[in-house]
């Protein structure tokens, strides 16, 4: 009896079910997002019309392991010929790391077995979230409400159609565990936690100003992590060096087909615009935003970590694209730290 007390009592029990609730969502997003057209599959039966059948779960499940493992998936981001093209995708060049990280596992998986893939992939996304969601409630310890303001946030964000989730993922992760190394003033872990976002995305830069926030003015530590961190960067992608120079590189100017850009909205029906800016734009940072304005006691690091990663929503990415805003679920927290503490609540 006493073992079960002590399960419940140190939440075990609802970290499991926040684990296992992660997991279904995001198990959900991933059948979603299977076009479902591969899901049938044509046969020859000499009728006038064609015919589909259902394809087997297990048959769909080596399917999309395929996908994971095909060099198809890497061609871009592994091909280290210097380019600059005007496509968002130029930049996927300087995160080969990561992608050269998932291939390896996936295809060890798929030696393994066929369908294997398809399950490493949700478990390992499934617990980096799930590890995002500990790190912040060790690092602010606030009312349990909030976790499940971090539960609704993540659900509403997938469940819209989204690319490039995998990269949002781990990115949310190592910014909540850069928050938790800057609270706490553990130098070599946020540094590290620095190095992985920048290997994992190239935005992963702005995380190192987050020190900011906790150590006010500490300029001299910033400038020695930002410099180490650009130094392993180029090194790391010294044979695209002409590239990373290359400003239009990281953000072109070009329109990208396929894409909805800013100056789309002008064409849009003004109901699917007002969608558009109210779940990508004013949902997000309305919820961050709402916490700063109540907080009297500006937390200017913050502020502009807000402003540089609208500005960067707005001019580096699709204006559709949903997945990235899961980025923002930390400096929410955070802003909510600072007005709880402020007003006495934690």
């Amino acid at each position: 009896m006493n073992k079960i007390s002590l399960f419940l009592n140190k939440n075990y029990f609802l970290n499991i079910i926040v684990l296992f609730f992660i997991t279904a969502v995001f198990l959900n997003h991933i059948h979603n997002r299977t076009d479902s057209s591969a899901q049938y599959e044509k046969i020859d039966l000499n009728h006038s019309q064609d015919t589909y059948v259902l394809v087997k779960a297990s048959d769909l499940k080596k399917e999309l392991s395929k996908e994971l493992v095909s060099n198809d998936g890497y061609s871009n981001t592994l091909n280290r010929e210097c380019e600059v093209t005007g496509n968002f995708h130029d930049r996927h060049k300087v995160r080969w790391l990561k992608a050269l990280f998932l291939k390896k596992i996936f295809n060890i998986s798929y030696k393994i077995n066929e369908g294997l893939p398809y399950y490493i992939n949700i478990i390992l996304h499934s617990l980096i979230i799930f590890f995002s969601f500990i790190i912040l409630s060790k690092t602010f310890v606030l009312k349990r409400k909030y976790n499940l303001l971090f539960l609704l946030y993540f659900t509403f964000i997938f469940q819209q159609h989204l690319s490039e989730y995998s990269f949002s993922i781990f990115e949310t992760f190592f910014f909540s565990l850069s928050l938790y190394a800057s609270k706490n003033k553990k130098n070599f872990l946020f540094l590290l936690s620095c190095l992985l976002a920048i290997f994992n995305r190239e935005s992963g830069f702005i995380i190192i100003f987050s020190w900011l926030i906790f150590n006010n003015k500490e300029y001299k530590k910033l400038i020695i992590f930002f410099s180490i961190s650009a130094a392993i960067f180029v090194l790391l992608n010294y044979d695209i060096f002409k590239c990373i120079i290359n400003p239009k590189f990281f953000v072109p100017m070009e329109n990208q087909k396929g894409q909805i850009n800013f100056s789309d909205l002008l064409n849009i029906n003004i109901i699917s615009t007002g969608k558009l800016l109210f779940t990508n734009f004013m949902l997000p940072f309305g919820i961050g935003l709402y916490y700063l304005i109540a907080t009297k006691t500006k937390n200017l690091p913050l502020i502009a970590l807000f402003l540089v990663y609208f500005l960067v929503f707005v001019f580096a990415t699709p204006a559709q694209h949903m997945s990235v805003r899961l980025i923002l679920i930390p400096l929410i927290f955070t802003s909510i730290y600072f007005y709880n503490k402020e007003n006495k609540i934690i």
